[in-house]
């Protein structure tokens, strides 16, 4: 439970980073297509459809990254509990040197 817990908190925090990242671009660049407007030039609608497939291209890199950091962080930690190692001393205080 412990685990599936720390699993979707950094699944929640991976995703916040990436849709973040390009939130922080289309405030900064949005203008070159009007933002959340209609395209009123050529130009602008030119850069809207790169930005959307840009966009797109993006958020399938990051969700595919997403699916297996998560797949491998759920493989450790479900293999780490599956085992353990027992460790046995016998101190034999009957060895003399001679």
């Amino acid at each position: 439970m412990k685990d599936e817990f720390i699993i979707k908190e950094i699944e929640k925090r991976l995703k916040t980073l990436m849709i973040g990242s390009i939130a922080r671009f289309e405030n900064s660049f949005g203008y070159l297509w009007n933002h959340d407007e209609e395209p009123e030039t050529e130009n602008q609608k030119l850069f809207l459809e790169k930005w959307e497939n840009l966009r797109n291209d993006l958020l399938n890199h990051g969700n595919g990254q997403i699916r297996i950091a998560l797949d491998q962080l759920s493989n450790f930690l479900h293999n780490k509990s599956r085992y353990r190692y027992n460790y046995n001393f016998s101190l034999n205080n009957d060895n003399k040197r001679s």
